[in-house]
């Protein structure tokens, strides 16, 4: 039916978002990225005190290092795009600080687990949410958060180390459950304050015909994906299971 003249006329069809909308929430993720390698940078420096000998704590302060420059990069990003980038961090601070402040890191096997399966959650974060940025801020995103490899490879290994009967078994898989429960409860949270994932990822919704909330879900279903696929690995799940 035709519309009347004067009528609204909304079209089902998925938008770009304007580039004003892409800087205001490049800037958002950015602040919440800032914070988060804040709390990393915590967390690193906590395991230095259980760790088991001083080899390992010494490679635990390289963590604090390397987490410490990337919190550098990414603010130094943000502080040329925004006037105020600490007001940014603050807006998501409580849902990093509910994941961070109930991470296992009392003794070396919690802190294990913490860094084998309950860090890298970030990594695919930010390598899913990578494609939809900017050529550069994508790269700088992915080297800053996703640029782990090596040490969540070594707590891999020293998790496994640990897992020597059910018991060990027993406890890693329920901390394991409750770190991702954790995790995707703080961003289902932080999703119901801001904007800024739909509108990244509206452009990339307009081009497939799909929405940017199944574009912001599916990015959750990676991040379970890339969980599920480590906890196997380290024998935690069996792949028919789920």
């Amino acid at each position: 039916m035709a519309a009347a003249e004067g009528d609204l006329i909304v079209s089902d069809t998925p938008q770009a978002p304007t580039p004003e909308a892409r800087a205001a929430a490049t800037a958002e993720l950015l602040g919440a990225l800032a914070y988060g390698q804040l709390r990393a940078i915590d967390a690193a420096a906590r395991v230095i005190a259980v760790a088991p000998d001083a080899a390992t704590a010494d490679r635990a302060a390289a963590v604090v290092e390397y987490e410490l420059a990337a919190y550098r990069t990414l603010h130094a990003d943000l502080a040329a795009r925004v006037e105020e980038p600490e007001l940014l961090m603050d807006a998501m601070k409580p849902h990093f600080d509910a994941y961070f402040d109930r991470a296992p890191l009392d003794d070396w096997f919690g802190a294990s687990v913490f860094f084998a399966l309950g860090l890298p959650i970030a990594a695919d974060f930010a390598t899913a949410i990578a494609p939809v940025l900017d050529h550069d801020t994508g790269q700088l995103v992915t080297e800053a958060i996703a640029g782990r490899e090596e040490f969540e490879s070594e707590a891999v290994e020293q998790l496994k180390e640990q897992l020597l009967d059910e018991d060990g078994v027993s406890r890693a898989r329920q901390l394991s459950g409750d770190l991702l429960g954790r995790a995707l409860t703080s961003y289902q949270e932080a999703m119901g304050e801001t904007d800024a994932l739909k509108v990244l990822f509206a452009g990339a919704a307009a081009q497939q015909g799909t929405s940017a909330e199944s574009q912001v879900k599916r990015l959750a279903m990676e991040v379970l994906t890339g969980h599920r696929r480590r906890t196997v690995a380290l024998g935690l799940e069996d792949l028919d299971e789920g």
